[in-house]
């Protein structure tokens, strides 16, 4: 009887020992914050004595953003010949730059390490950090909204 109770009480001693364990550490990739006036806020474009700043700028961005797009339209009823996205570094430097005829024009961007990248060549894998962007037409022809007079709010 007493070889079954020290048995037992080894048994329960071996039961409440500690086993030695691995931790496993994960570090979660940074998120970029969404894409805003805020994170990416606009700038007027380098090359303004052909490009006029009269367009609309939209950002849309993925939630816990790994990508975003940035959207250029031309300002309404202006009919412009041609768009332009320039992305542009902390320093002010030109990264990359995206142009199209008609009016309106999107980029692709993308969160790495917690900061907003474009890729630096069409297709290419090499990508750069940006800061600010730039949203512009050329060509435009039209004239300003019709108004009736008299229909303005007082």
């Amino acid at each position: 009887m007493i070889s079954v109770a020290l048995l037992f009480i080894s048994a329960i001693a071996l039961s409440n020992a500690c086993v030695p364990t691995s931790t496993s550490s994960t570090t979660a990739t940074p998120c970029c914050p969404m894409l805003s006036s805020s994170s990416l806020p606009r700038a007027t474009p380098t090359n303004l004595g052909t490009y006029e700043q009269c367009s609309v700028l939209q950002r849309v961005s993925s939630t816990c953003p790994v990508d975003g797009i940035v959207v250029c339209d031309a300002a309404q009823e202006t009919n412009p010949t041609g768009m332009q996205i320039e992305f542009l570094s902390s320093s002010g430097t030109v990264v990359r730059t995206f142009t199209a005829s008609g009016s309106q024009l999107s980029a692709q961007v993308f969160c790495v390490n917690g900061q907003w990248r474009v890729r630096t060549t069409a297709g290419g894998t090499a990508t750069a950090v940006i800061d600010r962007v730039t949203c512009s037409q050329t060509g435009s022809v039209g004239t300003d909204r019709g108004y009736v007079i008299g229909s303005a709010h007082q």
